[in-house]
């Protein structure tokens, strides 16, 4: 007999139709809801088509890849290629859309001193003087200090 781990223990795996959890139909069909609601006040014979439209495009856009969903993506992408238009094509419509967006040039400048610079020292702190005890009462009263080598009253 064998057993099947999965990654997320803590995710449950949730039932749906063809493959589509059942929170993102959940949400698709509010949301085609709300857009019948809305768009049946505004233009009643377009509101059927345009609510199936708005359901179906909630569901494609929730659809998750590694974790983020295609919506999220999109935006991503839309940020990225705002900041190199913004880098490449400097003008006055994408230098104010970048200071709105809060994009900044050193989002796309990679410095590889920086980037693969090996760790700060950490000063004084000698890490060769810890004792390690297998047990909790080795330790004739075990003490928390903030650093090694401090002298404790």
């Amino acid at each position: 007999m064998a057993a099947d781990f999965k990654s997320h223990v803590l995710r449950r795996d949730e039932k749906g139709l063809f493959g589509i959890p059942f929170k993102r139909l959940l949400l698709a069909g509010c949301g085609g809801g709300m857009a019948y609601t809305f768009v049946n006040l505004i233009a009643p014979r377009w509101s059927i088509p345009l609510t199936l439209l708005f359901a179906l495009s909630t569901l494609i856009l929730t659809s998750p890849r590694g974790g983020i969903p295609l919506w999220g993506r999109l935006a991503y992408r839309l940020r990225g290629q705002m900041t190199l238009l913004a880098i490449n094509h400097p003008n006055p419509i994408t230098e104010t859309l970048a200071d709105v967006w809060n994009l900044s040039p050193s989002f796309v400048h990679l410095d590889s001193a920086v980037l693969f610079a090996p760790p700060q020292e950490r000063g004084d702190v000698d890490l060769s003087e810890w004792v390690i005890f297998a047990h909790s009462d080795d330790a004739d009263g075990l003490v928390f200090v903030d650093s090694p080598l401090q002298e404790t009253s």
